[in-house]
């Protein structure tokens, strides 16, 4: 036994000496190696740009170089300093959840989630309220703090004195005003009970302030070499390491605090989400300034000296000793910390939080261990993320843009990670999964008008035109590692037809070679822009007229109804004069269950919608393609929604877009079909501003809501509709006729709308309704730049069965309207719908919709279709223009277009792999000369996504036809609980597909 007793310490032991040897000989980190850094270097002093940056994280990294070492050492705060990222906001109480500044209430608002910056070098341990410049807390909260720092240095509640806490422009404690304000920590409690933590929040944005300073020291060495910046970087990590592993957000959770932590109550310093980026910087600067560390005897003396002085457990005075402690205390410790799910973001975050934690170790087998982990599937599941939850277009099952293509970015960035350390070769993201490259250009092809990429779900915000998602270096790495020629124009074109900065990499021996490479391309082949109108795998379909800010476009939203996405199934938006016309919220005030979110911004009501039944759209991966087609001056797509609501027949939207009499404007039709149900309502909001209208009769309710006069604005649906409660200042008509027409003038002031521009949205309603109601309703009210309120009008259906065809012109125009009338030709007793446009010019249009194809349709006017749509402009009593889609037959005076209608056929084969590209065989003869690309393949599918894929290039083999959709995979997910069971697809052979059919006559 002794023996074996032996045995064991020699072994621990010679374990404890490998690690100590493991640490002793790392010299340089695991991604920031020699050679990187010495390109880095000399790359500064050749290139102006790189001498640029150098020269600005010398600037940013001055004011942390001049704190000496007892500074930076104590300036790292421990776990019983609370910490949270709002004043006010409660999760546990009955009441308000936020109240606002404590003086001046919820005029704080319009200054975003986060409205207080502090002041650190200024105005320690205050925060400024930026609407009523108030200060708080009102006492010397740092006095307090120094007095409750224990024998380790590190602030313990338990020791500070309380005599210090009061308000010190009212030092009377006979005063009333004695306590207001005063903060020990865990808040001021107002009369009501309700806490105001505002050295909470401070210490949020300290310890962000902290990493800050950490990461601009840690770039300053990497860029200079000088030492000192380590040092001092040095200083705060081995403290950090310190104290990170006693970090623990849940019993501020637990108290109601807010975090960011998902509901999960999980975290370290931050909440389970935002804490993956936390650890990433930590990691980041640690690999940075390793190589810095090595012969700095001042360092582990200072150390030693602290360890001695705070009576610290961790042994210090060696650099072997400094890299065990921040190895442990940071990078193993957060690395277990996100196994056990303590630290957990959004897919992508803690897999990137391994990987940099990983390469930062650079120790084996440990590091490889870490690394295999995200490939697992009870680990970080990149196998089932890249099938089950990425598709075609590189977007992910998140509905708001700025979370699908934060995916995107994170899992490129973490392939980048893998693909430039060369301790890992088991995987590579960019070879093993290449329909993953379609990431780099999503933000890019979702821009409409390449201008705006729409705020759907919880993005941007009400009304805001921006491509900030779009990132041109982003889209150039993307060139990088596909070679793909499309991206090299698209990144040129996104970085504002340039070069210039573009796909530098200053660890590079020749940072600049990428962007020459571009420039090549783009000077051979500088057609296209690379975008599409169609994406079936995110759900967004866009009709556009004309380009840029010039243009006219609809958007249309057909994906995930889901996590950051709202119940929005089929809703659209109209871009005209470089502005949001019918404007989707945007990101709610709080992405929380909160009820101006769960009950009104993240509602069905508060869209461009149909709401049945009085209950919000079901949560589905979204709808499926029936038509689409984009032609010069005319586009139209229909869109199957029936997934959102499943007890109901039907739920569809077709949608065309129209050029009016010159290429500045166009005109949308609207026609959403509905059938089923027992109550049906028709919800549209304009842009911010006044609406007249033409047709209704209406009375205005004396006060109330939507849900009742008796019913108060923001009263939680009991008894009555969600959303309801939301829509106030109510006017109705309730017998209203079967056509109106309602005008929205743009207010000035919304977004970049002027006075002078006299921008107005004119709709009009064209189908009976029970009755109207007009309606104003509140987007989220902190975020800078939104509006007070949107108007909204309420068209309303109900019957024991009901079937409703709600049909809508929309016509945006400055000054004045170029539409005279417009007149329903139909009886409005069918769903074939027939439409007679009058432009002010004398032109006329006809408008001929026909869901079931079969039946010819005739109008008194003498227009004919046997078809789906068509579409007729007549000049003088003469045709001039005619187009029908999915139809064998249009007609009207000479004007005789044929066709012979849409293009069907089975998939008999199809590439049931990973690899190789979306390749099928389809029974059908497709003609070969190119008139197929871009057209769209609509295959029936019983599965959740759209199996609707755009044509790339159309091949005969033998007695079947190859058609090639791009590098694509039709695998939907895995089969079982592991990868090893097969594959799951969109469809399946011997599926039936349409192809969209159209003819013009000009």
């Amino acid at each position: 036994m002794k023996l074996k007793f032996s045995l064991i310490h020699v072994f621990m032991v010679l374990m404890l000496l490998g690690q100590l040897e493991a640490h002793a000989s790392r010299i340089y980190g695991g991604f920031y190696t020699a050679e990187k850094i010495a390109n880095l270097r000399s790359n500064c002093d050749k290139y102006d740009w790189a001498a640029k940056q150098r020269a600005r994280f010398i600037a940013q990294a001055k004011p942390w170089l001049s704190k000496s070492d007892d500074e930076l050492w104590a300036m790292v705060p421990g776990q019983d300093l609370p910490r949270c990222i709002d004043v006010t906001f409660d999760r546990l109480t009955d009441g308000p959840k936020f109240l606002g500044c404590l003086k001046c209430g919820h005029e704080i608002s319009k200054y975003g989630n986060y409205p207080y910056n502090p002041d650190f070098a200024h105005k320690p341990w205050k925060l400024t309220c930026p609407s009523c410049k108030s200060v708080f807390p009102t006492n010397d909260f740092g006095k307090y703090y120094q007095t409750a720092l224990d024998e380790h240095g590190l602030f313990n509640p338990a020791k500070g004195d309380k005599s210090l806490l009061y308000n010190l422009a009212h030092p009377d404690p006979k005063d009333p005003l004695h306590k207001y304000g005063v903060d020990d920590g865990f808040g001021y409690v107002n009369e009501q009970g309700r806490a105001y933590r505002f050295i909470g929040y401070y210490t949020w944005k300290y310890w962000r302030e902290l990493n800050n300073g950490l990461n601009a020291l840690a770039d300053a060495f990497l860029y200079t070499g000088d030492k000192r910046y380590a040092h001092k970087a040095a200083i705060l990590l081995d403290r950090i390491a310190d104290v990170y592993p006693d970090m623990d957000w849940e019993p501020y959770s637990k108290r109601g605090w807010y975090h960011s932590d998902g509901g999960s109550n999980k975290g370290k310093i931050e909440g389970s989400i935002w804490e993956t980026n936390v650890v990433q910087r930590f990691a980041d600067a640690y690999d940075k300034i390793l190589s810095g560390t090595t012969d700095d005897p001042s360092l582990y003396l200072f150390l030693q000296k602290q360890a001695r002085k705070y009576q610290l457990p961790q042994a210090k005075g060696t650099r072997e000793l400094f890299v065990k402690n921040v190895d442990n205390g940071i990078l193993r410790t957060a690395v277990k910390a996100v196994f056990s799910k303590q630290i957990r973001g959004n897919q992508g975050m803690h897999q990137l939080t391994v990987a940099r934690c990983a390469i930062a170790l650079n120790i084996q087998p440990e590091t490889t261990e870490w690394l295999d982990w995200l490939f697992v599937r009870d680990g970080g599941d990149i196998p089932g993320l890249m099938i089950r939850n990425f598709d075609r277009d590189g977007t992910t099952d998140e509905g708001a843009p700025g979370y699908t293509f934060m995916w995107g970015n994170l899992v490129s960035e973490l392939g980048k990670l893998l693909a430039d350390y060369k301790g890992y070769t088991k995987h590579n993201i960019f070879a093993e999964y290449p329909q993953f490259s379609a990431t780099f250009m999503a933000a890019y092809r979702m821009s409409v008008l390449g201008i705006s990429v729409p705020n759907i779900g919880d993005a941007g915000a009400t009304g805001e035109v921006s491509n900030s998602y779009i990132n041109p270096n982003f889209i150039a790495q993307g060139y990088f590692y596909t070679r793909d020629p499309q991206m090299a124009i698209a990144a040129y074109r996104a970085n504002g037809n340039s070069v210039k900065r573009l796909g530098m990499d200053i660890y590079s021996k020749d940072p600049e070679s990428l962007s020459r490479e571009i420039s090549n391309i783009v000077e051979k082949n500088n057609q296209g822009d690379g975008r599409s109108g169609l994406m079936t795998g995110f759900g967004q379909a866009s009709l556009e007229i004309g380009k840029g800010t010039s243009g006219i476009a609809l958007a249309g939203n057909f994906g995930r109804t889901i996590k950051h996405a709202h119940p929005d199934l089929l809703n659209f938006d109209l871009l005209a004069f470089g502005n949001w016309l019918a404007p989707d919220h945007g990101y709610p005030e709080y992405a929380t269950r909160w009820p101006s979110n769960n009950e009104w911004t993240g509602s069905t009501l508060s869209h461009n919608l149909v709401f049945v039944n009085g209950h919000p759209q079901k949560e589905v991966w979204g709808g499926h393609t029936r038509m689409f087609k984009q032609l010069g001056g005319f586009g139209a797509f229909e869109l199957d929604g029936k997934k959102a609501y499943p007890d109901v027949k039907d739920y569809s939207r077709t949608m065309v877009l129209i050029g009016g009499p010159d290429t500045s404007n166009a005109y949308a039709i609207d026609i959403f079909r509905v059938l089923g149900g027992q109550d049906h309502v028709y919800s549209f909001h304009g842009p911010p501003g006044t609406i007249s209208n033409e047709g209704l009769n209406l009375t205005a309710q004396e006060g109330g809501t939507y849900a009742g006069p008796e019913v108060a604005k923001g009263t939680l649906a009991k008894g009555f509709p969600i959303g309801y409660s939301h829509l106030y200042n109510v006017k109705r008509d309730i017998k209203p006729p079967g056509q109106f027409m309602l005008d929205w003038k743009v207010a000035a002031g919304y977004r970049n709308v002027k006075e002078a521009d006299q921008v107005h949205l004119r709709m009009y309603t064209l189908n009976q309704a029970d009755d109207v109601a007009l309606a104003d309703g509140d987007p989220p009210q902190n975020k800078p730049g939104n509006p007070k309120t949107l108007g909204y009008v309420l068209l309303h259906r109900a019957a024991p069965v009901l079937n409703s065809n709600f049909v809508s012109l929309f016509e945006p125009y400055k000054q004045s309207p170029f539409i005279k009338s417009v007149k329903r030709l139909d009886d409005g007793k069918s769903m074939q719908v027939s439409l007679k446009v009058e432009h002010v010019n004398g032109t006329v249009d006809y408008i001929l919709y026909n869901p079931d194809s079969t039946q010819t349709m005739r109008t008194a006017d003498g227009v004919k279709m046997d078809g789906v749509l068509g579409y007729v402009r007549q000049k003088q009593g003469k045709p001039v223009k005619g187009v029908l889609l999915n139809g064998k037959q249009l007609s009207y005076a000479n004007m005789n277009l044929t066709a012979a209608g849409p293009v069907k056929g089975k998939v008999v084969k199809m590439n049931r792999e990973l690899k190789g590209g979306g390749w099928l065989l389809v029974d059908k003869a497709l003609p070969t000369d190119g008139s197929m690309s871009g057209a769209q393949l609509i295959i029936d599918t019983k599965g959740n996504r759209d199996a609707c894929y755009s044509i790339v290039e159309v091949k005969r083999e033998g007695n079947l036809t190859r058609v090639y959709c791009g590098p694509i995979t039709f695998i939907s997910d895995y089969k079982g609980n592991d990868y090893q069971g097969g594959y799951l697809y969109d469809f399946e052979e011997g599926a039936a597909f349409t192809i969209t059919s159209h003819e013009t006559w000009q």
